[in-house]
């Protein structure tokens, strides 16, 4: 079909009101042309057109109106990608004939189905079947690629379809009514087609016009290219697309000077000594004595063989000491690699042998526990000076860190930033908040994630200070409040769901200073920020990036007219953003597509020793500004709405956030599968009663650990034993919160997983992994029942792990809240954490409550008593 669209007439239909009564006119009776009559738009295939239409039907051996309605169904699903549809044909209309289009289907596929549906469909009205519940993922049922939305999938599309062989009389069907999605009649006369388009329930910034022009693209590319997937299939014109890509290239900024992430510290470090740099455990850090630390280190980091471009493990709690082992390296034109002192060590030494680490920066509490790793530990020293930063050249070009982030193959990956790239993202953070010496900013994001990079070397590059949060108490919302009460403290980061947390359960102390709240990591409704608005004063930014890139769009305001989740908002400083589909072509406004990010300098130079992989995602710009330019595809769904904000819809893949920390699932999936009890295994998400986002492990195990089996000790038995090993080997926010015995896994007739057929977990598979004796005081038997009903299980031994049987950090804050206020104490975070068994809490509290006692009267310790 060699004919376009009038892309004028398209843009005139748009700008109107729809439901104008002005008829659009045509391009001319050898192609398609859209119009608009009441709120109906109008076709036309001129004889030419209409001729391709028909050898396309006659080389697939089907009849026009079945391409024609396929085109339809692919055209809808691409705008809402719901899979299932009825048919009803009219004028009979009492026959509905269900199909399915899907993202792995052919369009030539889907127009034989269609056909076949047609001549053999169902004569009484049918309900399509509905997919088997399970347990949800935060996107849509996969297709090829697992593209999808967060969509109800068992909702149906229902379309009216009419063709006929010569004008006839208007349909009397109503135009619009319940679950009528798209209203489609066509009159074939005189060699050319004719016909009327009512699409509805389209996806904001999509128009019934804009609908039009897409389907009959598509069905010109659909009739060239019948073989091609349907999400591989043109929604805009050639004129269209080059429209959008010039969108998209305009409107950035420039960042021309530059220069390394730790110079601006070091200048600051010159002009201003006796400002304070940090605070952490009650102790300030002046900027003149953090550098001289600092270049200290870096003179011991020489002396081990550390130069440019070495990569440097970095595993120390966060402290002052922290940000010496980081500007050391930097200082020596080598990069750091984030160590979490809470990963087990079968992680870091995963981690610093795939990243061939020349040495690692340790804690003085971490010593002993990686005495085993291969490459030599070094101290951060405590106190001492040197005047003078090592004498080495270090430029834009070399890297600054490597961050390791969960990797679908089962090994983590590393993503190396160059100072370029990470420089761009302060740069930006800069020149928005305007940070000011004495200006206070909390770090409270673990090392591991890249947030910890803005609440660091951002205030730092200001002469501001950085207020630390106490090692393991990021998520004790009594510090926490603590820290956002302090004087000039202007600036914090929540990822949504502790921000959540935070608004439930921290004490309402005010925070007078605070300016801004960025969220990341998750997406955030709308809901957090008329919760936040009752309780802070402070503008709430919602940002949105990747490990590969930086915060690359953002939205900022105090109120949202819409439902749902905030929007991710529109590009941030140097970035360019492109909504794509699988040949990296521009969708319309509306249609889901791959956000993929640009950015002269703004992208990581790719992942280390994955060559293949950073090709795969790092691809060459197909709309570059600058010669070599490249584009990163991020894997998640978006759509531009038609306030011209992105919004976030789903993943293309099997990655998932839990509590805002970015899981593989397949990475998961490797570390189960290699123990040597399991046969076969899936991680899927589900999600608990208070809708938050858990990992269920599926696993089939052999016969002499089957479920059940005497052998093995039981269900229990296993379940826990699966749990241990993945523990040793795998971050806390990686762990499958319940684990599931199957017989099999589920899957398609395509030999795929079927991931919407795994059973939601019941209480009984999260009791499974609780296994113990009773609670053996009065006290710890009060304190299970709190736990029970935290983590929904009804049985609860006194030294069943928190954080084995389902339990988190968020649900540790539930716990506390409720724990605190049945005793009347102030059990903390920190002190859960040291020992989170009924055992370990009950002693907690018993040695609170001995304190508090202490300082009463005999009289108020009675009244206190009889109370509890």
């Amino acid at each position: 079909m060699t004919s376009t669209v009038d892309e004028s007439v398209v843009r005139k239909a748009d700008a109107r009101t729809h439901g104008a009564g002005e008829a659009l006119g045509t391009t001319g009776t050898s192609g398609p042309a859209l119009g608009t009559a009441s709120a109906e738009v109008t076709f036309h295939l001129g004889p030419a057109a209409r001729r391709e239409l028909a050898d396309a039907a006659r080389r697939l051996g089907v009849q026009e109106p079945s391409v024609l309605l396929a085109a339809v169904l692919a055209t809808q699903f691409r705008h809402t990608r719901r899979e299932n549809a009825e048919v009803r044909t009219a004028p009979g209309r009492q026959r509905v004939v269900p199909v399915t289009a899907a993202a792995g289907q052919s369009f030539a596929e889907l127009a034989r189905a269609v056909d076949t549906a047609l001549a053999a469909g169902p004569s009484a009205e049918t309900t399509a079947a509905a997919e088997p519940a399970g347990p949800a993922e935060p996107g849509a049922r996969a297709g090829r690629h697992g593209r999808g939305v967060s969509a109800d999938h068992s909702a149906v599309e229902r379309v009216l379809f009419r063709w006929t062989a010569a004008p006839a009389a208007p349909d009397p069907v109503p135009a619009t009514g319940p679950g009528t999605v798209v209203r489609c009649h066509a009159e074939a006369g005189d060699g050319s087609l004719s016909g009327g388009l009512r699409p509805a329930d389209l996806p904001a910034g999509a128009t019934p016009s804009g609908w039009a022009a897409a389907l009959l693209t598509l069905l010109t590319d659909a009739t060239a290219r019948p073989q091609a997937r349907l999400d591989e299939l043109a929604l805009l014109s050639e004129v269209r697309r080059a429209e959008a890509a010039e969108a998209a290239n305009t409107g950035h900024e420039s960042y021309p000077d530059l220069r390394p992430i730790h110079a601006a510290f070091e200048e600051a470090a010159r002009r201003d000594p006796g400002a304070v740099a940090v605070e952490a455990g009650g102790r300030a850090t002046t900027y003149g004595e953090l550098d001289g630390r600092a270049n200290l280190l870096a003179a011991s980091l020489a002396e081990a063989g550390v130069g440019q471009e070495s990569l440097v493990g970095v595993c120390v709690e966060r402290s002052a000491e922290l940000l010496v082992a980081l500007l050391a390296v930097l200082k020596r034109g080598a990069a750091f690699v984030p160590l979490d002192p809470a990963l087990p060590v079968a992680r870091v030494a995963v981690v610093t042998a795939d990243a061939r680490v020349t040495a690692v920066l340790a804690g003085q509490s971490q010593r002993e526990r990686l005495a085993d790793l291969p490459a030599p530990l070094l101290a951060v020293p405590a106190e001492g000076s040197a005047p003078h930063p090592p004498q080495v050249e270090v430029t834009l070009d070399h890297a600054a860190y490597a961050y390791y982030t969960s990797g679908s193959t089962g090994t983590p990956k590393g993503v190396v930033i160059d100072h370029r790239c990470a420089a761009g993202r302060l740069e930006w953070l800069g020149r928005r908040y305007g940070l000011q010496r004495g200006d206070r900013v909390i770090h409270k994001t673990p090392l591991i994630f890249d947030v910890a990079i803005w609440e660091l070397f951002g205030p730092l590059a200001a002469g501001a200070t950085v207020l630390m949060a106490d090692p393991g108490a990021e998520s004790d919302v009594v510090h926490l409040s603590r820290l956002l009460a302090t004087e000039r403290t202007v600036f914090a980061h929540f990822v949504p769901s502790m921000l959540n947390a935070y608004l439930d359960l921290a004490p309402d102390t005010p925070a007078p200073d605070l300016r801004w709240v960025q969220l990341s990591g998750e997406a955030a409704g709308s809901h957090l920020l008329e919760r936040f608005r009752k309780r802070f004063d402070a503008e709430l930014h919602n940002l949105y990036g990747q490990t590969e890139t930086s915060e690359v769009a953002g939205w900022e305001g105090r109120s949202y007219p819409g439902e749902g989740g905030l929007p991710l908002g529109r590009p941030l400083g140097i970035y360019r953003l492109f909504v794509l589909d699988e040949e990296l072509r521009p969708v319309p406004p509306g249609v889901p597509g791959e956000l993929c990010v640009s950015g002269t300098g703004g992208l990581a130079r790719g992942y280390l020793g994955r060559a293949p992989l950073t090709a795969e995602r790092f691809v060459p710009h197909p709309y570059a500004l600058t010669p070599g330019e490249r584009l990163y595809r991020t894997g998640d769904l978006v759509a531009r709405g038609d306030d011209g904000q992105l919004h976030y819809l789903g993943r293309v893949d099997g990655q998932v956030k839990i509590r805002g920390c970015r899981v593989e699932t397949g990475e998961v999936e490797a570390v189960l599968a290699g123990h040597p009890a399991v046969r076969a295994c899936a991680v899927s998400v589900f999600h608990d009663e208070d809708g938050a986002a858990q990992l269920a492990a599926y696993v089939v195990t052999d016969g002499a650990h089957a479920a059940g089996s005497p052998a093995a000790g039981g269900a229990g038995a296993v379940v826990e034993e699966l749990a241990a090993h993945a523990a040793r080997r795998l971050p806390g926010y990686m762990l499958p919160a319940v684990y599931v015995p199957v017989d099999a896994l589920p899957y398609t007739p395509s030999g795929k997983l079927d991931r919407l057929r795994l059973p939601a977990p019941t209480a009984a598979d999260r009791a499974a992994r609780s296994a113990g004796e009773a609670p053996g005081t009065a006290l710890e038997e009060q304190v299970a029942v709190l736990w029970q009903g935290v983590l929904g299980v009804d049985r609860i031994t006194r030294t069943d792990n928190f954080f084995s049987i389902g339990g988190n950090s968020l649900k540790s804050l539930q716990l506390l809240n409720r724990v605190n206020t049945t005793f009347q104490v102030q059990v903390s975070v920190r002190d859960f954490f040291g020992n989170p068994t009924v055992e370990g809490l009950a002693a907690a509290v018993e040695k609170a409550l001995t304190d508090l006692v202490a300082g009463m009267t005999d009289e108020e310790a009675a009244t206190l008593l009889s109370r509890l």
